[in-house]
């Protein structure tokens, strides 16, 4: 067990006290890792049963086929399948004075020697509460696998992949575009910024605090990122009560920049009597969530001006409080497809734009039920899209492909079904490794030998083909009797 910053990081060879090899790469990698008593047990109850048709004693190759799926939607009679997937415990969260830290987990990225690279923000407990509008105990990580997910350390270097709110523009500039976060305020300020048009958050006398978000944060440097000059440029846009910025930054091949965030203007915000969903006891808003909007944030100038596109209108959404977290995939060429957040149960809907953001297509429910729908753009531009199933039981982690930007998908794809806990199921971002598998990550919660909620960040590596575990229908035999006994028995 390696054991870094109060973390415990917990590989999977030493879980199963196995030391790790590194698997040969024709194989499915990591099956070697099975090579104790207890495999030998399971292999010889496997073949015994016949559900195991194929191993090799040696270790010089995979030792048998496990954990592997169907291509077709229905079990078919085969005892063979080629595809596979293997799933990781990552990371578990550590106690502080008997309380475990929660995570919030960034976008997994790989790189072009196929290492793994996941930001990580560790919140460790406290007096005061964690809230998205303040984090009084964060520590900012960087996770990192050498081995395509098998082992994880943490890393002071920078990954060596492209920040996403970053773009370098023809001159060497450096420009960064982002959300400026929560600005907070006493509670007595409650009123004050309701008149002058904000959507406040109040978060109850406990907390004892406010908190609006409306701007965002242009940053600029041009020696190379050692110095850096800031301005806000929500006054170039239309004042919003409430406003998300999202990201990513991209310039595309016409040179115009493109961003993404949500929000809504003072008219949108909804009265707290209109709004069911709003914590009305020891308040003192008079406004609830709002009905929000997705926005298209456009600079045709490198940055100078900018310019608010609505891309999705909120009162499209199936939810009262319209559409929120965005998930684009921009192609240089103008062509933009963006999944976005509902609801918890709710379907993700889906725009897109053919011309760089300009013009946008009618919001459209797509198959997907939660709240990450996150995509992934693979070599071959088919689209992987991960997200969680958090709605009803099993939890878990699922996928579909797009090969047209959302307008057909493929079946469901199981990647995990066995997550105890809704609660904290977020984030499964996923990656093609350069042998064209994948590998997702995400987070959840289990529980510990005590029963209390243990947060972990967990992993599936996974071929392209997999489609959810195998379950092979094999042969039904002819019964055995039930009367075995001879018929003379002294």
């Amino acid at each position: 067990m390696v054991s870094r910053a109060g973390f415990r990081l917990i590989q999977p060879a030493e879980m199963l006290s196995i030391p790790y090899q590194e698997p040969p790469p024709c194989n499915p990698p990591g099956v070697n890792l099975m090579k104790t008593n207890l495999v030998w047990h399971a292999i010889t109850g496997l073949l015994l049963s016949g559900i195991a048709t194929e191993s090799d004693l040696s270790f010089g190759r995979s030792l048998i086929r496990l954990n592997h799926g169907l291509q077709a939607a229905e079990p078919i009679p085969s005892t063979t399948s080629k595809s596979w997937k293997l799933d990781y415990d990552i990371l578990h969260s550590a106690t502080y004075q008997g309380h475990y830290s929660t995570f919030s987990k960034g976008h997994l990225k790989v790189d072009q020697d196929d290492q793994l690279w996941m930001p990580l923000t560790i919140l460790f407990p406290g007096d005061a509460n964690t809230t998205d509008a303040w984090s009084p105990l964060a520590k900012h990580v960087t996770l990192l696998s050498k081995n395509r997910g098998r082992t994880w350390e943490i890393t002071n270097r920078a990954a060596p992949t492209p920040v996403a709110n970053r773009v370098t523009l023809a001159d060497h500039t450096l420009l960064e575009v982002s959300s400026s976060g929560y600005f907070r305020f006493p509670r007595t300020e409650i009123r004050q910024l309701e008149q002058k048009g904000y959507q406040v958050w109040d978060l109850g006398p406990q907390e004892d605090y406010c908190a609006i978000i409306y701007d965002l944060i242009a940053r600029r440097s041009t020696d190379g990122g050692k110095t850096w000059q800031e301005r806000g440029i929500h006054k170039q846009l239309p004042f919003f009560a409430h406003f998300v910025g999202r990201g990513p930054l991209r310039q595309l091949h016409d040179g115009a920049l493109i961003y993404f965030g949500y929000g809504a203007t003072p008219a949108e915000r909804v009265p707290l009597k209109q709004d069911p969903s709003a914590t009305t006891k020891n308040r003192l808003h008079r406004y609830g969530q709002g009905r929000w909007s997705v926005y298209c944030i456009r600079s045709e100038d490198n940055g100078e001006t900018w310019q608010a596109i609505r891309a999705a209108d909120g009162r499209l959404s199936p939810l009262a409080h319209g559409f929120s977290e965005t998930f684009p995939i921009i192609n240089s060429d103008g062509q933009i497809f963006v999944l976005l957040r509902t609801g918890l149960g709710s379907h993700a809907y889906s725009i897109s734009s053919a011309d760089g953001g300009r013009t946008w297509t009618k919001a459209t429910q797509t198959p997907i039920q939660a709240k990450h729908p996150l995509p992934t753009r693979l070599r071959d531009g088919t689209i992987v899209c991960s997200y969680q199933r958090r709605f009803a039981p099993p939890f878990g982690v699922r996928a579909r492909f797009t090969s047209d930007y959302g307008k057909t998908w493929t079946e469901e794809i199981v990647l995990r079904d066995n997550i105890p806990l809704s609660d904290a199921l977020a984030e499964p971002t996923t990656v093609e490794l350069a042998d064209g598998t994948l590998f997702t990550a995400f987070q959840g919660k289990k529980l510990d030998d005590q029963g209390r909620p243990w947060e972990f960040i967990g992993g599936c590596h996974w071929s392209r083909d997999y489609r959810r575990p195998w379950s092979p229908k094999l042969e039904v035999p002819q019964p055995t009797k039930k009367f075995n006994a001879p018929k003379s028995a002294d």
